[in-house]
């Protein structure tokens, strides 16, 4: 398992719609964006904005602003490294 450590920016909930073509609803999940540290191979330090999805609200709305460590599963996406929380 991995952590993701990062400190709390900000939460959301993603917009809701339908689509057009299959007619199914998507969105309306909450995410939670936690900016991270990443050391470069050259020892300078990048900061990204990584978004989860995530089930439970609560606890992250008291740690907006603080240090946590997240749970995270990592895939693959654009031949770039993509996180979910997991459960």
């Amino acid at each position: 398992m991995l952590t993701l450590n990062g400190t709390v920016a900000n939460i959301y909930e993603s917009p809701k719609g339908v689509n057009k073509t299959t007619g199914e609803a998507f969105g309306g999940q909450h995410r939670i964006q936690i900016m991270c540290e990443n050391t470069l191979q050259n020892g300078e330090k990048r900061i990204e904005l990584v978004d989860l999805t995530i089930d439970e609200v609560a606890p992250y709305r008291e740690a907006i602003g603080k240090p946590v460590r997240v749970p995270v599963g990592v895939y693959v996406n654009a031949g770039k490294p993509a996180f979910y929380a997991l459960k």
